[in-house]
């Protein structure tokens, strides 16, 4: 059922899920605002032996510092942030290098309305924390101080 709201919601900003789509990331990829949002599925076996599965959207919102110092002030401003904004967190993928707002919930019971909430809310929270962390930290690319 989810599949249909992402081909809902791509339909409402003009284009398709087969065009957003990357088989390599097997997620799709669209812009709001000025966040570049990625949704996928992600699944985990629970101790129960259940399979549970969540939507997962995220958007990259600053460089990881490589100045310790600098890190650990983005890093507590952003373990902050997840004590205010419900429902979102922040994390990283290491490997490249950047910070995100993640958003996710299971996919049981979702309806097409808090689909839509969670996508808009993750954009609005990226949007937000891009601008503050640059206010904050200045302008950073990956592998900066």
């Amino acid at each position: 059922m989810v599949e249909t709201y992402i081909q809902q919601i791509c339909l409402e900003i003009g284009t398709t899920a087969d065009a957003i789509y990357s088989k390599q990331t097997d997620s799709w990829h669209f812009t709001k605002g000025s966040a570049k949002l990625q949704v996928c599925f992600v699944s985990y076996t629970t101790v129960t032996q259940t399979i549970r599965t969540f939507i997962r959207v995220f958007a990259p919102v600053y460089p990881i510092p490589t100045s310790p110092e600098k890190k650990l002030n983005v890093y507590s401003e952003c373990m902050a942030g997840n004590r205010m904004f419900m429902g979102m967190k922040f994390a990283t993928f290491p490997e490249d290098g950047q910070l995100y707002v993640f958003g996710e919930r299971p996919i049981d019971g979702m309806d097409y309305t808090e689909f839509s909430t969670l996508v808009g809310d993750t954009a609005s929270w990226a949007d937000q924390m891009d601008d503050l962390l640059v206010q904050k930290f200045g302008t950073a690319t990956t592998g900066s101080n």
